[in-house]
C-alpha cells in the first residue's frame, strides 16, 4: 500500500511540476545571445533558457568586428570559454549578476541546424560547454538540417534555405513545442499536428515605453490610478463580452494596440513617449498574447520570446510572434508569451539589422542586470506580471 501511494504522490508531483521561477526565456540568433544574458544576469527570476541559432553567452565581448567574425564564422575554437566564464564571475562578485548557483537544475534548450552557414553550428553549441559546468539541465538538439532560421511544423521557407524573407523554416518540426517543453519539465500538452488550435486570448501591440515605466504614464482615465489597473479593467471588460461557446477567432488574430486606443469602460486611453526615443534600440510597440484562461483570472507563467536581426517589427510586423508556433503552445499550456520589440536604426543606437544588444551598441554593460535593454525588457516582465497577478486577484 505504501508503496502504491509513493508513487501516486511521484506522478502528482511530476503533473504538478513548474519551473522554479514564473519567467523562462528564448530566443533566436541575436534573440539567442539575449536570452542567455537574461537567463545569467537575472537567473534569481529567470529559471530556463531556449538559445536557437544564436552565439554563447558574452561572445562578442564589446566588440561588433568578433561578433559578425568569430561569433558568427567561427573558428569555434577562436572563441574562448574561459574569458566568457570569466567575465560571468566577475559580474557576479560586482553584484551586476546573480549567483550562478542558481542556474543549477534550470531546464537549458539548445539547438543549432545542421546547414546554418550565419552561426556555425560549432560556435551555437558553445553554449553547451557553458553551462554544463553550472548544473543546468540541458536538452541539445544538433541533427535538423536546417538553415538559419526559427524551425516549424508548417510555415516558413524550405528547412535546409536560408529564407531571408522572414527567417522562419518549414522543417516539419514543432521547435517552440520541443523547446517550451523541455523548459517545462516536460509536461505540455504538444498542439495537434495538421490542426489549428483555437487561439481565443488577447494577442495585443502595447506601448513598450509605457511597460517600461508605468508608473510615469500620463492618464486620461481619472478612475484608474496607473496602468496596470486600466488594462485589467479592460481585459475584464472586453473578456466579458465573448461568449466562450459561440466565440472562436480565426487564427488570423486581430491585434488590439494599448495604448492609443479607447478602452471599454474608460473615457479615454493612456500615452506614454515613444521607447524609440529612449535611446535603449527599443520599437516603439511589443506584442503580448495573453491565452484565454490567464485572460479570464488564472495567475500564470510568463515565457520570453526574442526575436532575430531582421524579424522584428519594422522589418516583417507581427509574423515572428504569430507563425512560429510559441501562440499555439501558450493557449493550450497557459503560458504568457511576452515578445519584445527592437527597432532597426542607423544612429543613436547604430543597429540597422534591428538586433537585440549582443555586442555592446548600446551599452558597454549590454550583458549584464545593467544594460538598457536587459533592464526594460525585465521591466515589461514586471508589468506585465502585475497585470496578471490584478486580473487573478478579483
Amino acid at each position: 500500500m505504501w508503496t502504491i501511494f509513493c508513487a501516486a504522490l511521484l506522478i502528482a508531483s511530476m503533473a504538478e511540476a513548474k519551473p522554479r521561477t514564473d519567467v523562462t526565456v528564448s530566443g533566436i540568433s541575436a534573440g539567442g545571445s539575449m536570452a542567455s544574458q537574461l537567463h545569467l544576469a537575472f537567473s534569481s527570476e529567470i529559471s530556463g533558457c531556449g538559445i536557437v541559432a544564436g552565439p554563447p553567452y558574452y561572445c562578442a565581448q564589446g566588440s561588433m568586428m568578433t561578433a559578425i567574425g568569430a561569433c558568427m564564422r567561427g573558428p569555434a575554437t577562436s572563441v574562448s570559454v574561459s574569458n566568457i566564464q570569466n567575465k560571468l564571475k566577475s559580474y557576479v562578485t560586482s553584484g551586476s549578476a546573480d549567483s550562478t548557483a542558481n542556474v543549477k537544475d534550470d531546464p537549458v534548450y539548445i539547438f543549432t541546424g545542421k546547414n546554418d552557414g550565419t552561426v556555425i553550428p560549432g560556435v551555437a553549441k558553445i553554449s553547451e560547454q557553458l553551462y554544463s559546468p553550472l548544473g543546468a539541465n540541458i536538452k541539445t538538439n544538433y541533427n535538423l538540417p536546417a538553415n538559419h532560421g526559427f524551425p516549424t511544423e508548417n510555415f516558413g521557407g524550405k528547412c535546409e534555405v536560408l529564407s531571408s524573407a522572414n527567417y522562419i523554416n518549414n522543417c516539419n518540426f514543432n521547435l517552440a513545442y520541443d523547446m517550451l517543453n523541455h523548459l517545462f519539465d516536460g509536461n505540455l500538452v504538444k498542439p495537434p499536428s495538421g490542426t489549428a488550435v483555437p487561439l481565443s486570448g488577447q494577442f495585443i501591440a502595447f506601448d513598450q515605453a509605457a511597460f517600461m515605466n508605468p508608473k510615469n504614464v500620463a492618464r486620461s482615465d481619472s478612475r484608474a490610478t496607473d496602468i496596470l489597473s486600466l488594462w485589467s479593467n479592460w481585459m475584464q471588460t472586453t473578456m466579458a463580452l465573448y461568449n466562450p461557446l459561440t466565440y472562436l477567432p480565426s487564427l488570423n488574430l486581430p491585434t488590439l494596440t494599448l495604448p492609443g486606443m479607447t478602452l471599454p469602460g474608460s473615457t479615454g486611453g493612456v500615452t506614454g513617449a515613444s521607447s524609440s526615443n529612449a535611446g535603449y534600440g527599443f520599437d516603439s510597440q511589443g506584442y503580448v498574447y495573453f491565452p484565454s484562461a490567464c485572460s479570464q483570472g488564472k495567475k500564470c507563467p510568463i515565457h520570453v520570446a526574442l526575436h532575430g536581426c531582421k524579424q522584428g517589427k519594422s522589418f516583417i510586423g507581427d509574423v515572428f510572434a504569430k507563425k512560429t508556433g510559441y501562440l499555439e503552445v501558450a493557449e493550450l499550456n497557459d503560458i504568457i508569451v511576452l515578445f519584445p520589440q527592437v527597432l532597426q536604426s542607423s544612429l543613436n543606437p547604430q543597429n540597422p539589422n534591428g538586433c537585440f544588444d549582443w555586442w555592446g551598441y548600446g551599452s558597454t554593460n549590454y550583458a549584464n542586470k545593467l544594460g538598457p535593454q536587459m533592464v526594460g525588457i525585465k521591466k515589461m516582465v514586471d508589468t506585465v506580471r502585475g497585470i496578471n497577478t490584478a486580473s487573478a486577484a478579483k
